[in-house]
Protein backbone atom coordinates (compact mmCIF):
# COMPACT_ATOMS: atom_id res chain seq x y z
CA UNK A 1 0.00 0.00 0.00
CA UNK A 2 1.13 3.41 -0.87
CA UNK A 3 -0.05 5.11 2.22
CA UNK A 4 2.29 7.71 2.32
CA UNK A 5 1.73 8.95 -1.13
CA UNK A 6 -2.08 8.60 -0.62
CA UNK A 7 -1.30 10.79 2.66
CA UNK A 8 0.54 13.83 0.30
CA UNK A 9 -1.63 13.35 -2.50
CA UNK A 10 -2.66 16.68 -1.52
CA UNK A 11 -0.35 18.81 -0.21
CA UNK A 12 1.99 21.26 -1.54
CA UNK A 13 5.74 21.51 -1.90
CA UNK A 14 7.48 23.46 1.03
CA UNK A 15 10.74 25.47 0.54
CA UNK A 16 14.41 23.85 1.96
CA UNK A 17 13.47 26.99 4.32
CA UNK A 18 10.27 25.90 5.79
CA UNK A 19 11.08 22.19 5.66
CA UNK A 20 13.99 23.16 8.63
CA UNK A 21 12.08 25.53 10.31
CA UNK A 22 9.12 22.42 10.24
CA UNK A 23 11.84 19.86 11.41
CA UNK A 24 12.68 21.92 13.99
CA UNK A 25 9.81 22.63 15.42
CA UNK A 26 7.84 19.21 14.94
CA UNK A 27 10.56 17.10 15.74
CA UNK A 28 13.66 19.39 17.58
CA UNK A 29 15.77 18.17 15.07
CA UNK A 30 18.08 20.28 12.71
CA UNK A 31 17.77 19.20 8.84
CA UNK A 32 20.29 18.85 6.35
CA UNK A 33 19.83 18.41 2.75
CA UNK A 34 22.03 16.35 0.43
CA UNK A 35 22.90 17.40 -2.95
CA UNK A 36 21.69 16.50 -6.52
CA UNK A 37 18.63 15.14 -7.58
CA UNK A 38 14.98 16.66 -7.24
CA UNK A 39 12.88 16.45 -4.25
CA UNK A 40 9.63 17.00 -3.48
CA UNK A 41 9.11 18.38 -0.31
CA UNK A 42 6.03 17.28 1.21
CA UNK A 43 3.86 16.14 4.88
CA UNK A 44 1.20 16.11 6.58
CA UNK A 45 0.35 15.96 10.05
CA UNK A 46 -2.83 15.13 11.70
CA UNK A 47 -4.29 13.30 15.56
CA UNK A 48 -6.67 10.20 15.57
CA UNK A 49 -7.30 10.52 19.15
CA UNK A 50 -3.96 9.98 21.08
CA UNK A 51 -1.93 9.35 18.43
CA UNK A 52 0.13 11.86 16.52
CA UNK A 53 0.63 10.71 12.64
CA UNK A 54 3.20 12.06 10.41
CA UNK A 55 3.49 11.30 6.55
CA UNK A 56 6.87 12.94 5.04
CA UNK A 57 9.00 12.31 1.80
CA UNK A 58 12.64 12.13 3.37
CA UNK A 59 14.70 11.65 0.40
CA UNK A 60 18.18 12.79 0.47
CA UNK A 61 17.72 13.84 3.84
CA UNK A 62 19.91 13.71 7.09
CA UNK A 63 17.92 15.10 10.35
CA UNK A 64 20.25 15.47 13.59
CA UNK A 65 18.84 14.98 17.12
CA UNK A 66 18.62 18.72 18.93
CA UNK A 67 18.71 18.89 23.03
CA UNK A 68 15.64 19.86 24.39
CA UNK A 69 12.24 18.29 25.40
CA UNK A 70 10.40 19.19 22.22
CA UNK A 71 7.44 20.35 21.91
CA UNK A 72 4.85 19.13 24.89
CA UNK A 73 8.00 17.22 26.14
CA UNK A 74 7.15 14.70 23.91
CA UNK A 75 9.93 13.63 23.54
CA UNK A 76 9.83 12.04 27.53
CA UNK A 77 6.29 11.46 26.81
CA UNK A 78 5.86 9.28 23.21
CA UNK A 79 6.82 5.95 22.00
CA UNK A 80 7.71 6.99 18.16
CA UNK A 81 7.45 4.20 15.54
CA UNK A 82 8.40 4.25 12.20
CA UNK A 83 7.10 2.81 9.35
CA UNK A 84 8.71 3.28 5.37
CA UNK A 85 6.76 3.46 2.21
CA UNK A 86 9.81 3.44 -0.08
CA UNK A 87 13.54 3.66 0.19
CA UNK A 88 15.94 3.72 2.49
CA UNK A 89 16.14 5.26 6.59
CA UNK A 90 19.26 4.59 8.56
CA UNK A 91 18.59 5.54 12.79
CA UNK A 92 21.41 5.58 14.46
CA UNK A 93 21.31 6.25 18.15
CA UNK A 94 23.31 5.02 21.24
CA UNK A 95 25.88 3.28 19.08
CA UNK A 96 23.24 1.07 17.67
CA UNK A 97 22.21 1.69 13.89
CA UNK A 98 18.94 0.33 11.58
CA UNK A 99 18.19 0.54 8.35
CA UNK A 100 14.60 0.45 7.78
CA UNK A 101 13.28 -0.66 4.18
CA UNK A 102 9.38 -1.23 2.76
CA UNK A 103 9.00 -4.25 5.06
CA UNK A 104 10.30 -2.50 8.21
CA UNK A 105 8.48 -1.59 11.55
CA UNK A 106 11.09 0.06 14.35
CA UNK A 107 10.06 1.55 17.85
CA UNK A 108 11.98 4.40 19.48
CA UNK A 109 11.96 3.93 22.89
CA UNK A 110 13.31 6.84 24.25
CA UNK A 111 13.54 10.10 21.94
CA UNK A 112 15.50 11.90 24.67
CA UNK A 113 18.76 9.99 24.02
CA UNK A 114 20.65 11.79 20.81
CA UNK A 115 20.02 9.86 17.84
CA UNK A 116 20.65 10.73 13.43
CA UNK A 117 18.18 9.71 10.87
CA UNK A 118 19.26 9.63 7.21
CA UNK A 119 17.63 8.54 3.91
CA UNK A 120 18.45 7.84 0.48
CA UNK A 121 16.50 9.16 -2.42
CA UNK A 122 13.08 8.56 -3.14
CA UNK A 123 12.54 7.68 0.34
CA UNK A 124 8.80 8.11 1.79
CA UNK A 125 7.42 6.68 5.24
CA UNK A 126 5.03 7.64 8.58
CA UNK A 127 6.54 9.06 12.14
CA UNK A 128 3.93 8.11 14.52
CA UNK A 129 3.66 9.17 18.23
CA UNK A 130 2.28 7.15 20.64
CA UNK A 131 1.86 8.39 24.30
CA UNK A 132 3.53 6.11 27.04
CA UNK A 133 0.18 6.82 29.06
CA UNK A 134 -1.77 5.55 27.15
CA UNK A 135 0.15 2.89 26.64
CA UNK A 136 0.18 2.24 30.47
CA UNK A 137 -3.51 2.88 31.16
CA UNK A 138 -3.95 -0.76 28.96
CA UNK A 139 -0.97 -2.56 31.44
CA UNK A 140 1.43 -2.00 29.02
CA UNK A 141 4.86 -1.63 29.93
CA UNK A 142 7.02 1.06 28.17
CA UNK A 143 10.69 -0.26 29.45
CA UNK A 144 14.11 0.36 28.36
CA UNK A 145 15.65 2.52 26.27
CA UNK A 146 17.41 0.75 23.39
CA UNK A 147 15.44 1.20 19.84
CA UNK A 148 15.04 -2.36 18.10
CA UNK A 149 13.16 -3.49 14.77
CA UNK A 150 10.08 -6.01 14.97
CA UNK A 151 10.38 -9.30 13.07
CA UNK A 152 8.91 -8.49 9.87
CA UNK A 153 8.14 -12.43 9.19
CA UNK A 154 6.00 -12.72 12.18
CA UNK A 155 2.28 -12.22 11.14
CA UNK A 156 1.34 -10.40 14.27
CA UNK A 157 3.66 -7.72 13.21
CA UNK A 158 2.80 -7.91 9.65
CA UNK A 159 -1.07 -6.93 10.53
CA UNK A 160 0.07 -4.46 12.69
CA UNK A 161 2.24 -2.60 9.88
CA UNK A 162 -0.91 -2.82 7.64
CA UNK A 163 -3.47 -1.53 9.73
CA UNK A 164 -1.10 1.42 10.71
CA UNK A 165 -0.36 1.66 6.62
CA UNK A 166 -4.29 2.02 6.25
CA UNK A 167 -4.63 4.91 9.06
CA UNK A 168 -2.01 6.62 7.78
CA UNK A 169 -3.25 6.97 4.26
CA UNK A 170 -6.80 7.43 5.13
CA UNK A 171 -6.77 8.62 9.14
CA UNK A 172 -6.48 12.40 8.23
CA UNK A 173 -10.05 12.74 6.64
CA UNK A 174 -11.66 10.33 8.93
CA UNK A 175 -14.10 11.37 11.09
CA UNK A 176 -13.21 12.57 14.94
CA UNK A 177 -15.34 9.79 15.83
CA UNK A 178 -13.62 6.78 13.55
CA UNK A 179 -10.59 8.31 14.05
CA UNK A 180 -10.86 7.97 18.27
CA UNK A 181 -12.04 4.28 17.94
CA UNK A 182 -9.29 3.63 15.50
CA UNK A 183 -7.06 4.67 17.30
CA UNK A 184 -8.22 2.89 20.66
CA UNK A 185 -7.79 -0.42 18.82
CA UNK A 186 -4.25 0.70 17.36
CA UNK A 187 -3.00 1.24 21.12
CA UNK A 188 -4.67 -1.95 21.97
CA UNK A 189 -2.20 -3.64 19.14
CA UNK A 190 0.68 -1.87 20.42
CA UNK A 191 1.14 -5.21 22.86
CA UNK A 192 2.24 -7.33 20.29
CA UNK A 193 5.49 -4.31 20.71
CA UNK A 194 5.31 -3.86 24.21
CA UNK A 195 4.63 -7.22 25.56
CA UNK A 196 6.98 -10.15 25.43
CA UNK A 197 5.07 -13.14 25.90
CA UNK A 198 7.46 -15.51 26.00
CA UNK A 199 9.17 -13.85 29.33
CA UNK A 200 7.33 -16.41 31.67
CA UNK A 201 9.53 -14.68 34.31
CA UNK A 202 7.33 -11.94 33.77
CA UNK A 203 5.40 -10.52 37.18
CA UNK A 204 2.48 -8.43 37.12
CA UNK A 205 1.41 -6.43 40.05
CA UNK A 206 -2.23 -6.41 40.92
CA UNK A 207 -2.69 -2.46 39.49
CA UNK A 208 -0.99 -3.96 36.05
CA UNK A 209 -3.99 -7.17 36.20
CA UNK A 210 -6.64 -4.71 37.47
CA UNK A 211 -5.70 -2.54 34.13
CA UNK A 212 -5.40 -6.03 31.92
CA UNK A 213 -8.96 -6.98 32.95
CA UNK A 214 -10.60 -3.74 32.70
CA UNK A 215 -9.24 -3.48 28.94
CA UNK A 216 -10.96 -6.73 28.83
CA UNK A 217 -13.97 -6.03 29.67
CA UNK A 218 -13.66 -2.70 27.85
CA UNK A 219 -12.84 -4.68 24.84
CA UNK A 220 -15.50 -6.92 25.01
CA UNK A 221 -18.39 -5.39 26.25
CA UNK A 222 -20.78 -5.73 23.92
CA UNK A 223 -20.84 -9.59 24.40
CA UNK A 224 -24.17 -9.74 26.70
CA UNK A 225 -22.44 -13.13 28.05
CA UNK A 226 -19.53 -11.36 29.73
CA UNK A 227 -19.20 -11.60 32.81
CA UNK A 228 -17.40 -12.81 36.12
CA UNK A 229 -16.12 -16.24 34.78
CA UNK A 230 -15.89 -15.53 31.48
CA UNK A 231 -13.64 -12.20 32.24
CA UNK A 232 -11.36 -14.78 34.92
CA UNK A 233 -10.72 -17.24 31.96
CA UNK A 234 -9.76 -14.95 29.66
CA UNK A 235 -7.26 -13.28 31.87
CA UNK A 236 -5.87 -16.15 33.29
CA UNK A 237 -6.90 -15.60 36.92
CA UNK A 238 -9.78 -16.80 39.60
CA UNK A 239 -12.95 -15.57 40.11
CA UNK A 240 -11.63 -15.13 43.55
CA UNK A 241 -8.77 -13.36 42.75
CA UNK A 242 -10.60 -11.08 39.99
CA UNK A 243 -13.31 -9.98 42.94
CA UNK A 244 -10.46 -9.27 45.41
CA UNK A 245 -8.77 -6.59 42.42
CA UNK A 246 -12.17 -4.58 42.40
CA UNK A 247 -12.68 -4.72 45.90
CA UNK A 248 -9.46 -2.84 46.43
CA UNK A 249 -10.35 -0.54 43.62
CA UNK A 250 -13.48 0.12 45.64
CA UNK A 251 -15.63 -1.75 43.25
CA UNK A 252 -16.75 -4.68 41.40
CA UNK A 253 -16.74 -6.41 38.43
CA UNK A 254 -20.48 -5.98 37.68
CA UNK A 255 -20.68 -2.46 38.83
CA UNK A 256 -17.53 -1.78 36.25
CA UNK A 257 -19.21 -3.83 33.55
CA UNK A 258 -22.26 -1.57 33.89
CA UNK A 259 -20.26 1.37 34.09
CA UNK A 260 -18.63 0.69 30.74
CA UNK A 261 -22.05 -0.38 29.41
CA UNK A 262 -23.39 2.83 29.93
CA UNK A 263 -20.61 5.01 28.90
CA UNK A 264 -20.27 3.21 25.60
CA UNK A 265 -24.04 3.47 25.16
CA UNK A 266 -23.77 7.54 26.02
CA UNK A 267 -21.59 7.63 23.24
CA UNK A 268 -23.14 6.33 20.63
CA UNK A 269 -26.35 8.09 21.23
CA UNK A 270 -24.32 11.03 21.13
CA UNK A 271 -22.36 10.05 17.82
CA UNK A 272 -25.38 8.68 16.02
CA UNK A 273 -28.15 11.22 16.17
CA UNK A 274 -31.60 9.72 15.67
CA UNK A 275 -31.23 7.63 13.72
CA UNK A 276 -29.81 5.07 15.92
CA UNK A 277 -32.32 2.74 17.54
CA UNK A 278 -32.88 2.45 21.02
CA UNK A 279 -32.84 -1.47 20.56
CA UNK A 280 -29.86 -1.21 18.44
CA UNK A 281 -28.07 0.36 21.18
CA UNK A 282 -28.79 -2.08 23.57
CA UNK A 283 -27.45 -4.42 21.92
CA UNK A 284 -24.40 -3.05 20.82
CA UNK A 285 -23.72 -2.91 24.62
CA UNK A 286 -24.26 -6.30 25.96
CA UNK A 287 -27.76 -5.73 27.22
CA UNK A 288 -30.28 -8.13 26.93
CA UNK A 289 -33.77 -5.81 26.45
CA UNK A 290 -33.67 -2.65 25.58
CA UNK A 291 -36.11 -2.03 28.53
CA UNK A 292 -33.33 -3.55 30.84
CA UNK A 293 -31.07 -0.83 28.95
CA UNK A 294 -33.36 1.85 29.55
CA UNK A 295 -33.98 1.73 32.90
CA UNK A 296 -30.08 1.40 33.55
CA UNK A 297 -29.62 4.42 31.62
CA UNK A 298 -32.61 6.31 33.28
CA UNK A 299 -30.96 5.25 36.81
CA UNK A 300 -27.33 6.39 35.92
CA UNK A 301 -27.84 9.48 33.64
CA UNK A 302 -31.25 10.72 34.90
CA UNK A 303 -33.01 10.64 31.66
CA UNK A 304 -34.36 7.77 29.27
CA UNK A 305 -31.93 7.37 26.12
CA UNK A 306 -34.44 8.11 24.32
CA UNK A 307 -34.55 12.07 26.04
CA UNK A 308 -31.13 12.00 25.74
CA UNK A 309 -31.18 10.98 22.19
CA UNK A 310 -33.37 14.17 21.36
CA UNK A 311 -32.09 16.57 22.96
CA UNK A 312 -28.52 15.38 22.14
CA UNK A 313 -25.72 17.39 23.92
CA UNK A 314 -27.82 19.74 26.04
CA UNK A 315 -29.22 16.66 28.16
CA UNK A 316 -26.15 15.68 28.53
CA UNK A 317 -24.69 18.89 30.54
CA UNK A 318 -27.85 18.94 32.24
CA UNK A 319 -28.32 14.85 33.03
CA UNK A 320 -27.35 14.73 37.17
CA UNK A 321 -26.15 11.06 38.01
CA UNK A 322 -27.78 9.66 40.51
CA UNK A 323 -26.58 9.09 43.97
CA UNK A 324 -24.31 5.80 45.14
CA UNK A 325 -26.68 3.84 46.80
CA UNK A 326 -29.44 4.41 43.95
CA UNK A 327 -26.51 2.83 41.33
CA UNK A 328 -26.02 -0.14 43.97
CA UNK A 329 -30.12 -0.20 43.78
CA UNK A 330 -30.07 -0.30 40.13
CA UNK A 331 -26.99 -2.65 39.47
CA UNK A 332 -28.23 -5.23 41.81
CA UNK A 333 -31.28 -5.27 39.53
CA UNK A 334 -29.77 -6.60 37.25
CA UNK A 335 -26.12 -8.50 38.51
CA UNK A 336 -26.64 -11.49 36.81
CA UNK A 337 -27.18 -10.30 33.10
CA UNK A 338 -27.29 -6.57 31.39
Amino acid sequence: MFFATHALSNTSAKTEEEWRALVRNNWSMECDFASGGERALLTTSWFMGDLRFEAADLSRQQWIWSPGPGCDNWRKNAVVIYLIESGIVEIEQDGSKVQLTESSLLVLLDARIPYMQTSTGNSRGMILRVPKSSLEERAKTVSGHEMFMLDSTSPDVALLRSLLGAAAAYGERCSEYGSRLVADHLIDLMEIITDDRTDRRRKQSSDVMLKKVKQFIERNVGNEDLGPEMIANATGISKRYLTRLFERDGSSVMRYLLQQRLERAKKILSSGGERVRICDVAWQCGFVSAAHFSRAFKNQYGNSPTVFQRDGAGADQSMGQTSSAESVRGETAGVDRY
